[in-house]
């Protein structure tokens, strides 16, 4: 990425970075990342760098931003020069779409194509990677809240079959990361079925992986049957690739409390859910929409199963600056929380259509990354009551946002 930038085409951003506004020693600035890992660490963006990067839209050419540039700089005689610099750094940071960087994404995503499993993206970062300090880490979350009364009086009777747990890092969600994963100690299933969210789905609003999983603790197999069987039902709606997963924590933190409290003698199915926006209008629930039925058909079937739990790992509202807000989260969070009270409740009483007009109704602008994964939940799993086990909304003083989040579990 140190190559000149080809300067008789007009630069293009990259389109799939993601940016965070924050503030830095007082000054607004933005936090550019990627999601597939060719900027190494996050880029903080300010000043100069901001005007510029605002002025490229792909069809301006070079002159066109120096000249817009002078224009709000009151044409001072550097500015010529200093957007050239500009351009060339975001050249090497690799924050512009070039030939180089496509080559890259594109050896990238056949490299991992071509793996049979799908190795742990956040180990070593999120959490320990050595197998034993893992379990102790695991264990301390889990040890940290008990099992309230009428969870324990319903296990007395039968096993969970849907559990609903965060996503959020284990930092902030440790406490209902515990109550969520304190339901199935000691437990014992044949399957899991697990629906996470897609941050990264493309080209598709679901992501199948015929792939087995490995973590610190161990080797989790697919059940590459069901999963092919499922890619056929619904041809035109499941992304033709798995690269989605690459680096997804939604499953890889739910599998690896899966691991620590099933054992290993459980196979996987892991789903990805990318957004359902589109027919958000013109559908009632996610069984209505076109071409997803005979996938729901044959999931509902699997999840019905006896000895099959399914497990949404989600996160509820994302609120303020970094989530595309004009107000701060402080201005938001408690249309938010109403909000996911009146979520929960749908979840509760399990009501498919309920539950989707509340984002018909104005949800949506609530950004709830769980939204398509719980949709499919509500379609597949029976259950018979649920059990709230608590709610969380947590802060990010620096974007001035917060991120919301709940565990449920139903038998």
């Amino acid at each position: 990425m140190n190559g000149q930038h080809q300067s008789n085409t007009p630069p293009r951003l990259r389109n799939d970075l993601e940016f965070q506004p924050v503030e830095y020693q007082g000054r607004r600035a933005l936090l550019v990342s990627d999601r597939f890992g060719l900027i190494k660490n996050p880029v903080m963006l300010q000043g100069e760098a901001l005007e510029v990067l605002v002025l490229i839209d792909g069809r301006r050419e070079i002159r066109d931003i120096q000249l817009e540039f002078l224009r709000n700089r009151g044409y001072s005689l550097e500015g010529t020069s200093l957007v050239n610099e500009i351009l060339q750094t975001f050249h090497q940071l690799g924050l512009l779409d070039t030939p180089e960087i496509r080559s890259m994404k594109q050896k990238m995503i056949e490299d991992y194509l071509a793996l049979a499993v799908r190795e742990p993206a956040l180990a070593g970062g999120a959490y320990p990677a050595d197998p034993e300090e893992l379990k102790q880490f695991l264990d301390q979350i889990l040890e940290m809240e008990k099992l309230p009364p009428e969870v324990e009086k319903a296990q007395s009777k039968e096993k969970p079959v849907v559990l609903i747990s965060p996503h959020i890092d284990f930092k902030r969600g440790c406490r209902l990361y515990s109550r969520a994963y304190h339901c199935l100690t000691g437990r014992k299933y044949r399957r899991v079925i697990l629906l996470g969210t897609g941050h990264a789905v493309e080209n598709g609003i679901v992501s199948l992986t015929s792939k087995n999983f490995l973590t610190p603790l161990g080797l989790v197999n697919t059940e590459k049957d069901l999963v092919e069987s499922l890619r056929r039902a619904a041809p035109g709606l499941i992304s033709p690739d798995d690269f989605a997963h690459r680096n997804e924590h939604s499953i890889e933190f739910q599998l690896l409390f899966l691991q620590r409290t099933l054992g290993p003698d459980f196979t996987l199915v892991p789903i990805l859910s990318g957004l359902f926006d589109p027919w958000l209008r013109t559908a009632g629930r996610a069984s209505e929409i076109p071409g997803l039925q005979e996938f729901l058909k044959i999931l509902a079937g699997a999840a019905c199963q006896p000895d099959t739990l399914t497990v949404a790992g989600v996160d509820l509202c994302h609120i303020g600056l970094k989530f595309g807000h004009q107000q701060p989260a402080s201005e938001l969070r408690e249309a938010a929380a109403e909000f996911d009270r009146k979520l929960i409740e749908t979840l509760l009483r399990w009501e498919p259509e309920n539950f989707w007009k509340l984002f018909q109704n104005g949800g949506e602008r609530f950004n709830v990354c769980g939204f398509s994964s719980l949709a499919l939940l509500l379609e597949i799993a029976r259950v018979k009551r649920g059990i709230f086990l608590g709610y969380e909304m947590v802060d990010e003083p620096a974007t001035r946002s917060a991120v919301s989040f709940a565990s449920l579990v139903f038998f």
